[in-house]
């Protein structure tokens, strides 16, 4: 299923010029009129743990946004981020589950290739919500005996990607990594956005 999102987009991408008539000039495109963005998406989210005995791990996400674009290639950013959820332990006897959500904050760019295609990375701010959840068996340990916990991190991200349109829609994969302590966090992300335009 993943493999198959991910071929979509693909898709869309080399298909695009037949949705869409060419433009003349780039700007010419929802991508890059000045207005707000509304838009929604899906991650796929990977952790690989810093400390031993832990294995790395996936799960899907998802991710509302809303932005504001100011200037031809500029803009900014907040979105909320449900990371998904993670089993980072090869402890025997202990199960540790990490769930990770959370707020973004950052500046976007973008440059057009064509009339109907850009690249766009972007940096920012993010704070999440780190739930641990830890199961722990054994003969000395009573049946059911968890510990939950919840730690806040706050960091630095960056991102690449690109960014079609197709009718009023504009669709943008992207690559997220995020700047954390413990672990490696990145992600896989597809967004989908609408555009109030403000003129240009």
């Amino acid at each position: 299923m993943k493999a198959t999102a991910l071929l979509l987009v693909a898709l869309a991408f080399v298909a695009q010029p037949a949705f869409s008539q060419s433009a003349d000039n780039p700007l010419d495109t929802r991508i890059f009129k000045n207005g707000l963005w509304f838009g929604a998406g899906g991650n796929w989210s990977f952790v690989d743990p810093d400390f031993s005995g832990a294995d790395d791990d996936d799960d899907i996400g998802f991710s509302a946004t809303v932005g504001w674009q100011f200037a031809n290639y500029f803009g900014v950013n907040a979105r909320y981020k449900d990371l998904g959820e993670f089993s980072v332990s090869d402890v025997p006897g202990v199960d540790v589950d990490v769930e990770v959500d959370g707020f973004t904050v950052g500046l976007n760019a973008g440059y057009p290739i064509t009339g109907r295609i850009a690249v766009i990375g972007g940096l920012g701010y993010y704070t999440f919500d780190t739930e641990y959840d830890v199961s722990v068996s054994g003969p000395a340990v009573p049946p059911g005996f968890s510990i939950s916990e919840t730690d806040d991190e706050d960091g630095l991200y960056a991102s690449i990607g690109g960014a079609t349109q197709i009718g009023r829609i504009i669709i943008s994969p992207e690559f997220v990594w995020y700047d954390t302590d413990d672990a490696d966090l990145y992600s896989f992300e597809i967004n989908f956005f609408w555009k109030t335009e403000i003129g240009n």
